[in-house]
């Protein structure tokens, strides 16, 4: 009898035991996964850099140069960053340490996930709009050249940024000759590769070309900075030909006008273009034209 019961209370402790590691271990594992995350979102804060590589002892950054020691989290690694990544991309106006932050970030992004493909292309277009991470910009292209060698897309978004952030017509008449040679590329692309590589640098021209690319661009997030950049370059050719006016203005009156209607008046312009932005066009009293929003001007069409 005795014998009998110890059975059965050994069967209850096996089967107490078999509960405990069925239930306890996953609960352990997910403690143990919350704390190594929450140390991990904690680091990712101290990233501050100047030149798009990992600095300084940034556990988070650090880690991701070996993804193998996160195990079956890489995704779940990859989802962090990325969503840091579109937190920095949601500032209203992007400081220079954004893009130090954003490159940083697309960089541990491809090192815990190189089959993502939305950072490479999202992501280089964006650092291609800051003059100082244009590098970086097509170094996080080139990444993704390399996971996905079949896809137009990176090489296209290479060359534009070799063309309208780098002011190099041949490298982005190149790219873009890549690009056209991919299986899927628009029909468009031979003739735009050409075109860059044949073209006068004007304001005028670029429009000409990113006009079609915006029109042929589905993805709403591509097809805002693609449109932005339609703004700044709109607004580029627009101060370059009411300088142009200011000048004819100038030598026919012998002063500048006292505001940009008096070069309607003067017969010299049909109308005051308006400013892309919902802004508007000023003019100093030294006859500088300028844009009420835009404080920087696309130095990439500026005479050398």
């Amino acid at each position: 009898m005795d014998e009998h019961l110890g059975g059965e209370d050994g069967f209850r402790t096996m089967k107490n035991h078999a509960r405990f590691a069925w239930w306890g271990f996953p609960i352990l594992l997910l403690i143990a996964s919350g704390i190594f995350s929450s140390r991990l979102l904690a680091e990712r804060s101290k990233v501050v850099v100047g030149d798009g590589n990992f600095h300084g002892k940034n556990l988070f950054a650090e880690i991701s140069r070996t993804p193998e020691f996160v195990f079956g989290f890489r995704n779940f690694m990859a989802d962090v960053s990325w969503l840091e990544a579109v937190q920095i991309v949601g500032s209203k106006e992007m400081e220079p340490g954004d893009y130090d932050r954003l490159a940083v970030q697309l960089n541990v992004v491809a090192n815990f996930d190189p089959r993502f493909d939305v950072p490479y292309i999202l992501g280089g277009l964006i650092l291609g709009e800051s003059p100082d991470h244009t590098q970086d910009a097509l170094a996080i292209l080139s990444r993704g050249r390399t996971q996905f060698p079949e896809d137009w897309r990176l090489p296209f978004y290479m060359g534009f940024t070799h063309y309208f952030s780098l002011d190099d017509a041949v490298a982005g008449g190149g790219a873009m000759a890549e690009a056209a040679r991919l299986p899927g590329s628009p029909a468009y692309l031979p003739g735009l590769a050409s075109r860059m590589l044949s073209e006068a640098r004007e304001p005028e021209a670029a429009l000409s070309l990113l006009e079609p690319i915006v029109r042929q661009e589905s993805d709403p997030a591509r097809r805002a900075v693609l449109e932005r950049r339609i703004r700044e370059v709109t607004v580029e050719r627009d101060l370059q030909a009411m300088e142009r006016a200011v000048e004819s203005y100038r030598a026919k009156m012998g002063t500048v006008p006292r505001a940009l209607p008096d070069l309607v008046r003067a017969g010299i312009l049909s109308r005051i273009p308006e400013e892309p932005n919902g802004g508007k066009y000023v003019i100093d009293r030294g006859g500088k034209v300028s844009s009420d929003l835009v404080s920087q001007r696309l130095s990439v069409f500026r005479k050398k």
